[in-house]
């Protein structure tokens, strides 16, 4: 269960000497020092999303000793408890980092009020431009072709499923990626989708990944973040054999039925994000990191993937960084009518 909205300093304190708060929210610190507010719809030890991101924002700051990391917000899971954490950071901090595709309307209402803070909002898109904020995401369905096409090769059934929390763009791009990789793979090759409404509930991924083994689905691609271990449990107490496919990170040790994944180091994308506000190198408008800067890939855990299906991986992966494969609709999160970069 979530717990309400908390804001924790990162320091015991900062001293007045060092940094002053002007209306605008933009904080001089005398000794050149850049503070960054980092905020979140999930906790920040959720063993995914959140977590990787964070460590993004924190090896920027190890790598360039005038960065700080001042306060933390997460589990701001509803719109009110989102604007109320980004004024409360915007107030003190020059970077605001905004983790999660929920946090796009938010944003676009606090931006405004703080033209001099610069907002980092991951995984979304605002509706329209805003000079002091930057989107960065990545190309997740490239990612999702890829495992779609190597669960294809796998699966004994030709039956698979895709379970994620929230039915946002960002996750829906993983179901159509992986309908797309599976019917370059074999046609025949059928893909379901649930969502559960919490990335974290591991109770509600547990129910949707029994439901699909149900149904014949023997390999599962699990969109979650502490959820996957639902998808884990109940593949393991499963009679019928099924494979688990994850995203962000490789959980080899998680699971023995853990064939995967498609990872994506959103610690390199926020890293990458922040060093560049840092140094005002960060371009405003929208940034998409695909498989072609290596923050995206998919990579087998160690024994598992045959020599054909790790064939299948570099040629599906080349075609589509060589403009071969074209993703279909839903792949790809809608390109902005503004300033876009894809990388």
């Amino acid at each position: 269960m979530r717990t309400k909205i908390r804001v924790l300093s990162a320091v015991t304190a900062i001293p007045l000497a060092l940094s002053a708060c002007g209306p605008s929210g933009e904080v001089a610190a005398a000794d050149g020092t850049k503070s960054i507010g980092f905020i979140s719809q999930a906790p920040r030890n959720d063993g995914g999303f959140t977590q990787f991101g964070l460590a993004g924002v924190n090896a920027a700051i190890e790598a360039d000793k005038n960065l700080k990391l001042s306060s933390i917000v997460d589990n701001a899971a509803n719109s009110q408890e989102q604007i109320q954490g980004l004024e409360s950071l915007a107030a003190k901090n020059q970077i605001v980092v905004a983790d999660g595709a929920s946090f796009n309307k938010s944003v676009a209402v606090v931006a405004p009020k703080y033209p001099k803070v610069r907002f980092i909002l991951v995984a979304a898109d605002l509706d329209a431009y805003a000079e002091n904020v930057t989107s960065v995401s990545a190309a997740v369905g490239y990612n999702a072709i890829v495992v779609g096409a190597v669960a294809s090769a796998h699966s004994r059934t030709k039956k698979l499923g895709m379970i994620a929390g929230l039915q946002v763009p960002a996750s829906g791009a993983w179901y159509y990626g992986m309908a797309q990789g599976a019917a370059l793979e074999n046609p025949n090759t059928k893909v379901v989708q649930t969502y559960t409404g919490d990335y974290n509930d591991v109770g509600k991924a547990k129910q949707a990944a029994e439901a699909m083994i149900a149904s014949g689905v023997d390999s599962i691609l699990s969109d979650l973040d502490s959820g996957s271990g639902g998808v884990y449990q109940a593949v393991g107490g499963s009679a019928s054999p099924a494979d688990v496919y994850d995203v962000f990170a490789l959980h080899c040790d998680s699971s023995p039925h853990i064939i995967g994944s498609g990872v994506v180091s959103w610690s390199d994308i926020l890293k990458n994000a922040v060093a560049d506000a840092a140094a005002d190198k960060l371009p405003a408008g929208a940034i998409s990191y695909g498989l072609g800067t290596g923050a995206l890939r998919f990579e087998f855990c160690p024994g598992k993937g045959t020599a054909e299906e790790k064939a299948l991986v570099e040629r599906i992966t080349k075609d589509i960084t060589d403009g071969k494969i074209v993703a279909d609709k839903g792949v790809l999160l809608p390109k902005p009518a503004y300033h876009f970069e894809q990388r």
